[in-house]
Formats: C-alpha cells, sequence, structure tokens
C-alpha cells in the first residue's frame, strides 16, 4: 500500500514543477538582482531548495548528489563553503548574494535534475518505510514522513520569497497549483 507516499509525491512534484516555472520566467538579470544587502537574490532561494532536495535525494535514494556527481562546485566556481552542508544554511546574507550563480539554463538543469531524483527516491518508498526514523540532516532523528514534510514546507517558503521577489521585479509574483 502506498497512499500516503503517493500523496506526498504528489505535493512535492507541484511545489517542484512551481519552483521551476517561476525560474523559467526569470531574466538572467532577474535571478541575481536582490533589493539590499540582507535580501538574498531569487538564484539563492532556488539554488537552495535544489541543494537541498539533492540531499534529500541522497539519503533517502542512497545515489551521490548530483551536485556531487557533476562536479558543480568546481564548475560553478562556488566557494568550497556554502554555508551548513554545502546547501546555502546559514551563510550570511552578503555572501548568499556573491554566490556566482550561473545562467538560468544551467541552474533549471540543476534543478530539474535535482528534483527529478528526489521524486524517484520518495516515489519508490512505501508507507511503512516512510515512518522509519533516521537522519534528519539537522543532526538529529526523526521519522523520514516528518523530516520530509519539514523539507516541504521549507522549500515552499522559499518558493514564497522567489514569488515576492518577482513581484518585485514588475513580474507575476503568484505560482499556481
Amino acid at each position: 500500500m502506498r497512499k500516503h507516499v503517493d500523496i506526498f509525491a504528489g505535493r512535492l512534484a507541484i511545489t517542484h514543477r512551481q519552483l521551476l516555472d517561476a525560474a523559467e520566467a526569470c531574466t538572467d538579470d532577474d535571478l541575481t538582482w536582490h533589493p539590499g544587502p540582507n535580501s538574498p537574490p531569487i538564484a539563492f532561494h532556488l539554488w537552495h531548495a535544489g541543494r537541498w532536495a539533492d540531499r534529500w535525494a541522497e539519503v533517502v535514494g542512497g545515489a551521490p548528489q548530483r551536485w556531487l556527481r557533476e562536479g558543480l562546485t568546481a564548475k560553478w566556481s562556488f566557494p568550497t563553503a556554502q554555508g551548513q552542508g554545502d546547501t546555502g544554511m546559514l551563510l550570511p546574507d552578503d555572501e548568499a548574494a556573491d554566490l556566482p550563480f550561473p545562467r538560468r539554463d544551467q541552474l533549471t538543469t540543476y534543478l530539474r535534475g535535482a528534483f527529478n531524483d528526489l521524486e524517484q527516491a520518495v516515489g519508490a518508498l512505501d508507507d511503512e518505510t516512510i515512518l522509519v526514523a533516521g537522519d534528519d540532516l539537522l543532526g538529529k532523528r526523526a521519522p523520514l514522513a516528518d523530516s520530509l514534510t519539514r523539507h516541504l514546507a521549507h522549500v515552499n517558503r522559499h518558493l514564497g520569497m522567489v514569488e515576492a521577489l518577482r513581484g518585485l521585479r514588475g513580474g507575476h509574483g503568484t505560482a499556481t497549483v
């Protein structure tokens, strides 16, 4: 039986699609613009959501992170330390704004792959496995369902930031389901 996993996997896919649609609606200038020194650019929010999806895909599915497999730290000239877990978490705002984000097409290619990896990994779970406790990527133990639900809530917060920043740039500021 996979009823609960299917519901979660479906919502995850919708959120990922909304993030990708928002990214693809941006210009390269939109992606790197930010309204002030304490507001990371749209590219940061997208990249950060992708990095967490990538890390979760590794935990759930077992394959190494796409970020590491493709050597994107070096290809994109990123610093070797990118916040906690190399995801941008706890990275000071000025450092987040100064990350050398690639052009939209490269960023969306990464996002598409990382999101797909996580969706595939979650889709392979069953309702029993998703309740097993494990590492929550923050140094605590929690049922996988709880950890992935917090991940989904977190990336939706970043989707909201992307929408707000797009709105400030004069674009459509709301994702639709």
